[in-house]
């Protein structure tokens, strides 16, 4: 679901979609509780345009954070099928490479 998708339903206070992954979930929440404050007028269009900026910013900047631990998991999946056989025959490099991947060193 693209940002604008989720902008739209939450300036219609909708309920959050399903299946969101966090990053997604806080823009929504953010936006959906900005545009309820906007409506109640305790705030002024300056601040909340200014708020949505920041909003969108951080969104883009957990994104990418949350994309990142994505690929070191998924890269530290596959080596962990490596790492019984580098401990056991690999040489004195691959023992300490594998080491570090561990947590012992």
């Amino acid at each position: 679901m693209s940002t604008l998708d989720l902008e739209k339903l939450a300036a219609s206070g909708s309920e959050m979609p399903e299946n969101l992954n966090g990053a997604e979930q806080l823009f929504y929440l953010s936006l959906r509780q900005l545009y309820a404050i906007y409506r109640t007028k305790k705030i002024t269009r300056e601040i909340a345009r200014k708020e949505k900026t920041q909003i969108y910013k951080q969104y883009e900047i957990n994104s990418l954070n949350l994309r990142s631990w994505e690929a070191a998991a998924e890269k530290e999946r596959k080596l962990a099928v490596l790492s019984p056989e580098l401990k056991k025959t690999g040489c004195e490099l691959c023992r300490k490479y594998s080491a570090i991947l561990g947590g012992l060193k």
